[in-house]
């Protein structure tokens, strides 16, 4: 799909507040960033008498504030222990600190996030300046934030166990996401959009590059040391493309934290737990440090076990401290 090609028309009718669901809602409109770009690229045209970059600002608050409904209330974090003792100690001393690690992008297990916008750079190959680097204006878009990934799913998904605490020898953690102690967290927090399309911006990238090309000859040709380009609407896109996953990665059903890699507090956000799970395969010695950090924290531990007289498979959690 092209860039130039994306539509969303507006409905006529307007929202009846007394009676919306948000819940109802969420279910019935996922979270489309494909739709966020073009009504971000597309506010100069209907807000006429606004500055262009104003009008894409104005768009993109608009819409982050609309994300923000699509937040749960709690999220959760599955966490692997392994033999690594080094690395263990790291994750519960920063779980201690009331943190969560921002990770590289290019270090996330999927190579492929990152990967839901392209633009050919043969296209751009005709721009003097950037004949050098065969066209290329951005080589990897990832390398502006630093993420980590929360889920929807609760303590009973036996997959997020599986993949994420290798295979129930670790742990999870559950944060409020209403807490205003959480609200840093919160704040960066953006839903998963899953699909099996991809966006070519090699149009938006032509005209991107063109205009900062133009810039850099002129401000350098009046003498400016520092240049300086007033457009940052190629960050108003990756922000959101970037999340945006291949549709068969959808049980995870993944919320994202994201925040600029230079960012102050970088590579932490501050994260209070909400409870602390522990694998039903946990070792001893780890599962008494979590009781030990949840009793620092002052916030319920419980230990995974299989219900082992349901019918079901069903995952149940045992209190650990009473």
């Amino acid at each position: 799909m092209k860039i130039e090609d994306l539509r969303f028309d507006f409905p006529e009718e307007p929202v009846d507040e007394s009676t919306w669901n948000q819940e109802k809602w969420r279910n019935e409109n996922p979270m489309d960033y494909f739709k966020a770009v073009y009504l971000i690229l597309s506010a100069p045209d209907r807000l006429p008498g606004i500055d262009r970059d104003m009008a894409m600002a104005i768009a993109f608050k608009t819409l982050y504030n609309v994300i923000r409904l699509y937040i749960p209330a709690t999220l959760y974090k599955f966490f692997s222990l392994t033999d690594d003792v080094t690395l263990n100690g790291q994750k519960l001393s920063t779980l201690r600190k009331k943190q969560v690690y921002m990770s590289a992008i290019s270090d996330f297990n999927d190579p492929f996030d990152g990967k839901a916008f392209y633009y050919n750079p043969k296209s751009l190959a005709g721009i003097k300046r950037l004949e050098e680097n065969g066209g290329r204006l951005i080589d990897d878009f990832t390398i502006f934030n630093r993420g980590t990934a929360f889920t929807e799913n609760d303590t009973s998904c036996m997959p997020m166990w599986a993949h994420y605490s290798n295979n129930h020898r670790g742990y999870c953690v559950a944060y409020d996401m209403k807490a205003p102690e959480n609200l840093s967290l919160s704040a960066s927090m953006f839903p998963i959009q899953y699909t099996d399309q991809r966006l070519d911006i090699t149009s938006y990238m032509k005209k991107y590059a063109e205009k900062v090309v133009t810039e850099t000859d002129r401000q350098i040709g009046q003498g400016i040391q520092e240049i300086l380009i007033n457009d940052i609407s190629i960050i108003y896109l990756a922000a959101y493309l970037c999340n945006i996953k291949q549709l068969t990665w959808q049980y995870e059903k993944e919320f994202r934290c994201t925040i600029a890699a230079n960012a102050e507090g970088a590579p932490y956000v501050t994260a209070v737990p909400k409870a602390i799970y522990v694998g039903m395969n946990c070792t001893e010695e780890n599962r008494d440090e979590l009781m030990l950090i949840a009793s620092q924290l002052a916030v319920p531990v419980y230990q995974m076990q299989l219900d082992e007289l349901s019918e079901n498979f069903v995952l149940v959690e045992k209190p650990l401290c009473e």
